[in-house]
């Protein structure tokens, strides 16, 4: 037996509770009332590696809670350097690795020191609201590349024909959400060639990069054998990996060690500098130097649900899914069945019970319209329940037509 198997109990159906989710988990299952299924913020039901646990206890057994000060961080940039060159193929130097209190927050900073009022960024088509905000609060505008929702295709030409004297930045997301697109060598190099050839910066986000299928394979920009590859600023962390969002622990690895300066600087400023708690930080080791063999386990479960997933909404009238290279959401397009991403969040939360998150601009750009995102990271029973339900509910709605739809008091 492998160490992993021995880990599969921890994602048996029993292992995802309800009641408990509905208060831990606020974003998910405690933003809906009993009785709905939450299908919605990218968080696993399941607890994240003992390991990790067992780290946080440790550091807190003796009641003390002082601040954190960035020297601290030492260590953790070590061991995530180390994994970066062992499983990214990024040789960096801990002084190129910037901690940071999240992805999220890692994504603002970057945004924040690489653009200002009047700058342009390039941002993908559909793609995760995160980009967006960051660009909006630098004071900068979006541009946007679109993405084929039905291939997962980026076409470098169309991104370089966006270029101008005002781009200030390039960001990509891969694995990409909400499509699940891993993008492969070609089209990588195509697109650090154009922002080399621009002398334009990249912020390649990451964070799913240990959430990919086999035989699928991710490959970091930054770890390309180019010369661009020092324009790089790759944004990754343990949320995903480890379904630890609630740690809030991420990391940029800077192009240089004078950027990785500059980036704690802009942290600093935007009163970040302090936030990796020495709880964090002691939880964010375990999980990097002991935590693989959970993920590994971990990961088998997602594809399985995976597969379970897309056969079940392929089978559904009027829905259609691809199935996704990496990530553990689904992106169903639900076009076919007359109604709006809006429209169909609405319906199914008011008839079929689930909660899932609608493909509006404001979530996921103006190419999302027509889908709906559904995450996957919870039991098989859990995806089978909601399943059934979202089944029956769109059934009726395609043999009723508009009034079946009406008659649940959704508004289009």
């Amino acid at each position: 037996m492998s160490p992993h198997d021995a880990l599969r109990p921890l994602f048996d159906d029993a292992q995802v509770r309800p009641d408990l989710l509905r208060q831990r988990s606020p974003l998910r299952w405690g933003a809906h009332p009993p009785g709905v299924i939450p299908l919605t913020a990218a968080e696993p039901d399941f607890p994240g590696p003992p390991v990790v646990t067992d780290a946080v206890l440790a550091a807190v057994a003796d009641g003390y809670f002082p601040y954190a000060a960035p020297a601290e961080c030492g260590a953790l940039r070590e061991a995530f350097s180390d994994v970066a060159e062992a499983r990214y193929g990024i040789a960096a130097h801990p002084g190129r690795v910037v901690p940071a209190p999240g992805t999220a927050a890692a994504i603002w900073g970057v945004v924040r020191l690489l653009c200002g009022e009047g700058d342009e960024c390039v941002l993908l088509d559909p793609v995760d609201l995160l980009f967006g905000q960051a660009i909006d609060a630098a004071g900068a505008r979006k541009v946007y590349c679109p993405v084929d929702k039905s291939t997962g295709r980026l076409d470098p030409d169309r991104l370089a024909s966006l270029i101008t004297s005002r781009t200030a930045l390039i960001c990509m997301c891969n694995p990409h959400n909400p499509l699940g697109t891993v993008f492969g060598e070609t089209t990588l190099r195509a697109v650090a060639e154009i922002a080399g050839r621009h002398r334009i910066p990249v912020l390649s986000d990451e964070v799913w990069n240990e959430i990919v299928y086999p035989p699928g394979k991710h490959l970091s920009m930054a770890s390309l054998d180019t010369e661009y590859g020092r324009r790089v600023y790759t944004v990754t962390g343990l949320s995903k990996t480890f379904a630890l969002p609630g740690l809030r622990m991420g990391f940029v690895i800077a192009p240089t060690v004078r950027e990785a300066a500059a980036l704690r600087l802009t942290f600093q400023r935007l009163g970040a500098t302090y936030s990796m708690t020495p709880f964090t930080q002691a939880g964010a080791l375990a999980a990097l130097r002991h935590g693989w063999p959970w993920r590994d386990a971990f990961l088998e479960h997602l594809q399985e649900i995976r597969d379970y997933c897309v056969d079940r909404l392929n089978a559904i009238p009027g829905m259609s899914c691809g199935r996704p290279d990496g990530t553990y959401v689904l992106f169903p397009d639900v076009s076919s069945t007359g109604l709006s991403s809006r429209a169909m969040g609405a319906y199914l939360l008011s008839r079929a019970r689930v909660a899932v998150v609608a493909g509006t601009p404001e979530w996921f750009g103006p190419a999302a319209e027509g889908n709906i995102r559904i995450s996957y990271a919870t039991s098989r029973a859990v995806m089978a329940e909601a399943l059934d339900r979202i089944a029956q509910a769109v059934e009726e709605l395609v043999a009723g037509g508009p009034a079946a739809f009406q008659a649940t008091g959704a508004q289009r």
